[in-house]
C-alpha cells in the first residue's frame, strides 16, 4: 500500500535531495572506486529515443510530440519541453549523478551554444530506432545512424573549436560518457519489418547488428566508455496491455522477443572477436527491462511500494492516427502522478525515472559494469 496522497509530494521531495546529497558525497569515493560508477565525466552524449528525447522531435516535422500540457507539470518551471513524462527522464538522472548540466537537445541549440557546450548534447529522437526506416510512418525522426552523423558533425563544426589541440579533444571525448537507450519502436513501429511471424532470433541478430554498427562509428570518433540500456518490456504497457487477453495482462510473445535480443546484446558486451575491435572501451549494461517489469509486478520493492497504479497511465489517451499514443493536449491528468508507474502509454512518470536512478548507481540491483 502506498503512502497517502498529502505525502507523497514531501517524498519525492526528499528522495531528490538524498539523490544530490549523495552525489556529492559520492566524489569523496571516487578517487577510491573502480570503473564507470567511480568516473568524474566531462561530458555526457544521448542517444536514444522517446524515453530520453529532452525535446528534439519538438523542430521536426512529426506526430511524435510532447511539447504541449500536461506533459512537463512537473519538470523546473512546471513547463512542457518535449520530454515524454511529467518530469525528468533517465538521462536527466544519469546527468545529476554525474554532476553535470542536464543534457539540451541538439535540434534546439544554436551554432553559437554549440561552440559553447562541452559538457554534452542529446541527440534522442521520438519514434526512431536503430533500423534507419523505423518510425517514419509518423514523420520525420534521427535514426541512431543520423543521431551518430550529428554527435559527428558536433566534433568537426563545435568541438574542434572548442578544442584547439587534437590531445585536447582526444582526452574529453575519452572522458565522456556515451549512453544509448534505444530500439523499441523497432519492435514496435511499423516500418521496422517485426511482426507477429517474424523469427524473434534473426530479426535480433539484425537489430543488433546494425546498433554494433553504430556503437563502431561512435568507437572511430573517439567514445570511449559506454552506457547500454537494454530495451523495455513493451508487452506490459498500457498501449498493449489494453488489447490483450486477458485484459491487462502482459503480452509476452513481445516480451519474449524483446528478451532475446536483450540477451544477445548483454552477452556481445563481453564478445572477446567484437572487443578487440573496440579497444580500451568499457561499459555500464542497465537492465531497464528488468527494472520495469519489477516495479510492475507484485515482487516490487519497499521503494517502490508507492506506486499504487502500475497499469493505467496518468494522463488521458490520444492516439494520433492510431498509432501513436500520447496524452490529449492541454487535458488534466491525474491528481498524484507520484504513484503512477506510467504517465503516458509508452512512457514512464519521473517517480518511475527516480527510482530507476537509485536501482542503477545507489543499489547497483540493474547496472552492472562490463570491462573490456
Amino acid at each position: 500500500m502506498g503512502l497517502p496522497y498529502s505525502l507523497t509530494p514531501y517524498l519525492l521531495v526528499l528522495l531528490l535531495c538524498f539523490l544530490n546529497v549523495s552525489t556529492i558525497n559520492s566524489k569523496k569515493r571516487r578517487k577510491q572506486e573502480a570503473g564507470l560508477f567511480g568516473g568524474n565525466f566531462s561530458a555526457l552524449y544521448v542517444i536514444g529515443d522517446s524515453l530520453v528525447d529532452p525535446g528534439n522531435n519538438n523542430y521536426l516535422s512529426t506526430l511524435a510530440k510532447a511539447n504541449f500540457t500536461p506533459y512537463g507539470f512537473n519538470f523546473e518551471g512546471s513547463i512542457p519541453t518535449g520530454r515524454f513524462s511529467d518530469g525528468k527522464t533517465i538521462a536527466d538522472y544519469i546527468a545529476i549523478y554525474y554532476g553535470l548540466p542536464l543534457v539540451p537537445a541538439y535540434m534546439g541549440l544554436s551554432e553559437q551554444q554549440k561552440n559553447n557546450i562541452s559538457t554534452g548534447i542529446n541527440y534522442a529522437s521520438a519514434s526512431c530506432g536503430i533500423f534507419p526506416d523505423t518510425g517514419k510512418q509518423v514523420g520525420k525522426c534521427l535514426s541512431m545512424s543520423i543521431q551518430v552523423d550529428l554527435f559527428n558533425q558536433t566534433i568537426e563544426k563545435n568541438l574542434k573549436q572548442k578544442f584547439k589541440i587534437q590531445s585536447e579533444l582526444n582526452n574529453h571525448l575519452a572522458e565522456s560518457l556515451f549512453m544509448t537507450a534505444i530500439g523499441v519502436n523497432d519492435y514496435s513501429c511499423s516500418g521496422s519489418g517485426y511482426n507477429e511471424s517474424t523469427d524473434a532470433n534473426s530479426f535480433a541478430d539484425k537489430l543488433l547488428n546494425e546498433f554494433w554498427l553504430q556503437i563502431q562509428r561512435m568507437h572511430e570518433l573517439g567514445a570511449r566508455k559506454f552506457f547500454i540500456n537494454n530495451i523495455k518490456p513493451l508487452g506490459c504497457y498500457p498501449n498493449m496491455i489494453a488489447n490483450t487477453v486477458p485484459r491487462g495482462s502482459c503480452n509476452e510473445k513481445i516480451n519474449r522477443a524483446i528478451s532475446i535480443y536483450n540477451v544477445k546484446l548483454r552477452e556481445s558486451l563481453s564478445d572477446n572477436t567484437r572487443r578487440q575491435k573496440l579497444s580500451n572501451t568499457s561499459f555500464i549494461y542497465s537492465d531497464y527491462f528488468n527494472f520495469m517489469l519489477g516495479l510492475r509486478g507484485p515482487s516490487s520493492n519497499h521503494v517502490s511500494s508507492n506506486l499504487v497504479n502500475t497499469t493505467s497511465p496518468c494522463c488521458p489517451i490520444f492516439y494520433y492516427k492510431g498509432s501513436i499514443p500520447t496524452c490529449v493536449p492541454r487535458s488534466v491528468p491525474c491528481k498524484a502522478a507520484e504513484t503512477y508507474l506510467f504517465f503516458d502509454p509508452f512512457h514512464p512518470t519521473q517517480m518511475a525515472n527516480f527510482m530507476y536512478a537509485i536501482q542503477c548507481f545507489q543499489e547497483r540491483k540493474i547496472c552492472h559494469v562490463v570491462r573490456g
